[in-house]
C-alpha cells in the first residue's frame, strides 16, 4: 500500500491548509524514497509491536485510547529520531500516515480482543489519532525543538543545550525537506 492510498482512506485534514493545497497533496504520490521510509518505519513499528505485545496488550485493556497513544507515539517518535540520527530524516508526511497506519492496526487487534467494540471503534480511532498528534508536539516542546507559538501555545524557546533535531512543526512548515 503506497502513501497515497493511505491518504484517501481518510487522512485527518490539516485544518491550516487550503481545500485545494489538502486535495493536491492527497493526490500526490509518493516518491520512492518516502516508500521506503513509510516501508521501513511502519515495519520496524509493527516489528517492535509483536516484540512487546504482551505487554501493551495488558495495557490496552486498561485503558486502550492512553495505551494506543503512549505506544503508538513513543515507538514512532524513536523511531524517527533514530533515522534522523543516522543521516535520514523522517519525511513528515511519512511520518504522519506511518502513525495513521499504526492507530489502525492497534484499532484492529483492540477490537478482534473485544476491547474496543465495533460501535466505538470510530470514536477510538479519532481520539487516538487526535491525543497523538497533540502527545507528539507535547513531547517536542519538553525537549525545547518548538519555539513560541508553534504547534502548542506557551512554548519555550529552543535552549542552546537541548538536542538539534528538526520538530514534527518545522518539518511541516518545509514540507518536508531538510
Amino acid at each position: 500500500m503506497n502513501l497515497n492510498e493511505l491518504a484517501q482512506q481518510g487522512e485527518p485534514q490539516d485544518p491550516a491548509m487550503a481545500p485545494d493545497q489538502t486535495e493536491q497533496a492527497a493526490k500526490q504520490p509518493a516518491s520512492p524514497e518516502q516508500q521506503a521510509q513509510f516501508d521501513m518505519l511502519l515495519g520496524r513499528a509493527r516489528q517492535i509491536m509483536g516484540e512487546t505485545a504482551e505487554e501493551w496488550m495488558q495495557a490496552l485493556k486498561l485503558d486502550p485510547v492512553a495505551t494506543a497513544v503512549k505506544f503508538g507515539t513513543q515507538t514512532l517518535r524513536h523511531l524517527a529520531q533514530q533515522s534522523e540520527q543516522a543521516g535520514q530524516p523522517v519525511d513528515p508526511a511519512v511520518l504522519i500516515h506511518a502513525g495513521i497506519q499504526l492507530v489502525k492496526d492497534v484499532a484492529g487487534i483492540a477490537n478482534e480482543a473485544g476491547v474496543v467494540p465495533d460501535e466505538k471503534l470510530e470514536g477510538f480511532l479519532q481520539d487516538v489519532m487526535q491525543q497523538s498528534i497533540a502527545e507528539y508536539l507535547r513531547m517536542d516542546a519538553d525537549e525545547g525543538l518548538l519555539q513560541p507559538g508553534e504547534g502548542m501555545p506557551g512554548a519555550q524557546p529552543e535552549q542552546a543545550d537541548q538536542p538539534m533535531g528538526m520538530n514534527l512543526a518545522q518539518m511541516a512548515q518545509q514540507g518536508g525537506q531538510s
